[in-house]
């Protein structure tokens, strides 16, 4: 079941960003030579008989894809009109929309995912409160068991959350109160809670900024904070009934949320406030989807969500051998109005190959350390 969920992970992933590439390319009159799901020895390969068509293959490792472009950097012995429709003779708009498209389609994906899910109603628990622990900042603030969330605001700096102006999102389950709990954290924002109290009514509870900056990146997040959900059971469970424009609008808030935690978790990696133990590989990719895919259909789709949403995010980094990478050199090239030099592509390239090669044998190694050390 694990590797069955992986494969079709990859599939769905990598075959939509590698799709958003293929298509701009196409629609930017380029010709594209292969496009592959998969590395190394092709294992089944379609191609049409016309002139420029396209070779699509997948291949033996599973743990990618590409799009590979006819150039004349590359290529020899080209015609004229594979000449014309290589991708390096092409405007550097042309070139900028093809590369930006494959990770701005894993964004359309999640959000096409979420639109799709909560178009189906799923069920979904609603945010009530477990007891929190003694010195957390919930219990300091009053918080106990069984209070339920029905509000949530970002604090702003002039505030002190008792302001009555303050717009609160509607927190109607514990799913999107967690993301907007993330959110906060990993920004060390403040924020403040309209929180439904079991025998004193509603009120509001602050958490400034302050109290958010004291949480350590190393340890659960929600336990510091004491903020988590109560597991007693039967669980207070409700259908999400949306029509077509509040899904689509709950859809573009969910994946701006995740955009948020992903990137500020990059960030916090880079700064050292997180640690690097905390990068998963494939290994752990694969352990995730299995476990999603045996949690059901809604749990699998949010992993699917989430991990095209962090593979977007990745290849906008401005690393050689990444989107990222590719279109800081096309910004180099806007501002110089002359490309950058084979020589300096291939040198950062290499730099990014031996980067790329060491973040993910820190992610294997953390797998096989958790798969074997718990």
């Amino acid at each position: 079941m694990t590797l069955l969920s992986f494969l079709l992970a990859i599939l769905i992933l990598v075959g939509f960003h590698e799709f958003g590439h293929y298509i701009v390319a196409k629609w930017c009159g380029i010709a594209v030579e292969r496009f592959s799901i998969g590395f190394g020895p092709v294992l089944l390969r379609k191609k049409a008989k016309h002139p420029l068509a396209t070779e699509f293959v997948i291949s033996a490792i599973p743990l990618g894809g590409y799009v590979k472009m006819i150039d004349t950097r590359t290529h020899t012995d080209l015609t004229p009109l594979e000449i014309k429709c290589s991708f390096d003779q092409q405007p550097l708009w042309k070139r900028s929309s093809v590369v930006a498209a494959g990770p701005l389609a894993n964004f359309f994906l999640a959000w096409l995912l979420l639109f799709f899910l909560y178009l189906s109603g799923p069920m979904q628990v609603k945010a009530v409160l477990d007891q929190p622990p003694k010195d957390s900042i919930a219990a300091q603030s009053g918080l106990v068991l069984g209070d339920e969330v029905r509000g949530f605001a970002f604090l702003p700096s002039d505030s002190d959350g008792v302001d009555l102006n303050i717009e609160f999102t509607p927190i109607d389950s514990w799913n999107r109160l967690r993301w907007k709990l993330l959110r906060a954290i990993m920004s060390e924002e403040g924020f403040v809670l309209q929180v439904a109290h079991t025998d004193s009514g509603d009120s509001r509870v602050v958490f400034d900024k302050d109290e958010i900056k004291t949480l350590h990146m190393q340890s659960d997040l929600f336990t510091q904070l004491g903020l988590s959900l109560n597991k007693e059971s039967p669980l207070p469970t409700f259908q999400l009934e949306l029509g077509w424009v509040d899904s689509m609008t709950r859809s573009m808030e969910r994946v701006h949320d995740l955009t948020a935690v992903s990137a500020l978790s990059i960030w916090s990696l880079i700064t050292g406030k997180a640690s690097f133990n905390q990068i998963s590989g494939p290994i752990g990719i694969a352990g995730m989807a299995g476990q999603s895919a045996q949690s059901g259909f809604t749990a699998y789709i949010g992993f699917l969500v989430l991990i095209s949403i962090s593979l977007g995010i990745m290849n906008l980094l401005p690393l050689p051998m990444l989107d990222g990478g590719q279109l800081l050199f096309d910004f180099v090239e806007l501002l110089r109005g002359k490309a950058v030099s084979t020589e300096l592509r291939e040198f950062t390239s290499k730099l990014g190959v031996l980067g790329i090669l060491i973040l993910t044998g820190i992610a294997v190694f953390n797998d096989l350390s958790r798969l074997f050390h718990g």
